[in-house]
This record gives structure tokens, sequence and C-alpha cells, in this order.
């Protein structure tokens, strides 16, 4: 059984591989869900419940999440909100919106905030 940070870990190298191969739609979405996880891991090693019941939490909750249980500093806390409110905007322009054209630079820079937002919880990655 994998853990949300191995699941991280893998979104983050699919994110990487898609985007070498110029699949942009598919490296956005591996990106968001890379964060994603790391923040899940990051909630469920602290014991936060979700709602509903569920194992993770829901994507609009995330950044909320991150506010209140994680020990962050302010600009911290301020940074990891930005970026995944941006990484869900991104994931959802790729997945549900095919008249949005996505570009490698702006993959890459989608790339970049999610390899801040794994960093943060302490992930190495390659």
């Amino acid at each position: 059984m994998a853990t949300w940070q191995e699941m991280s870990l893998d979104n983050l190298q699919a994110a990487k591989t898609l985007t070498g191969e110029g699949r942009l739609r598919s490296a956005v979405s591996r990106s968001y869900y890379a964060a994603y996880c790391a923040v899940t891991a990051a909630l469920a090693a602290r014991g936060v419940g979700f709602a509903r019941g569920w194992n993770n939490p829901a994507h609009e909750q995330l950044p909320d999440l991150v506010s209140n249980n994680l020990p962050l500093s302010p600009d911290r806390r301020r940074r990891l909100r930005k970026a995944l409110r941006i990484l869900r905007r991104a994931r959802e322009d790729a997945d549900y919106r095919p008249g949005i054209t996505l570009d490698r630079q702006a993959t890459l820079a989608y790339l970049r905030t999610t390899i801040f937002v794994v960093e943060a919880f302490g992930m190495t990655h390659d």
C-alpha cells in the first residue's frame, strides 16, 4: 500500500516525465496531485481528520487545512496557500477546459510551484 508521501513523489516524477514528453495537460494535472498528496501527508501525520470520514481532504478545503492545522510560519502558510490555489486552478484548466492553451513555460512554472510545496514538507526528489 502506498503512502501519501510516496504518491506525492510518484506524481511529481510523472509530472516531470510528462513535461519532457510535451504532454502538458497531464503534466499539470500530476503536478497538482503531487502537491495535494504532500499536504495530505503532512495533515495525516498530525492526525487531522477529514470531512465525511474520508482518508483525504476535499480539494476546496486544502488551503484552510494548511492554515489551521500545520505549524508553519505566517509567510510559509501564505505561500503554500497561494501555491495550492494556483495549482488547483491550473489542474482544473488542464482537465476541464479544453479551450485553454497550456504552454511549456507555464507548465514548468507549475512544476516549480509543486516542487516548492513538496520540499516545504521535507520530501526529497530527484
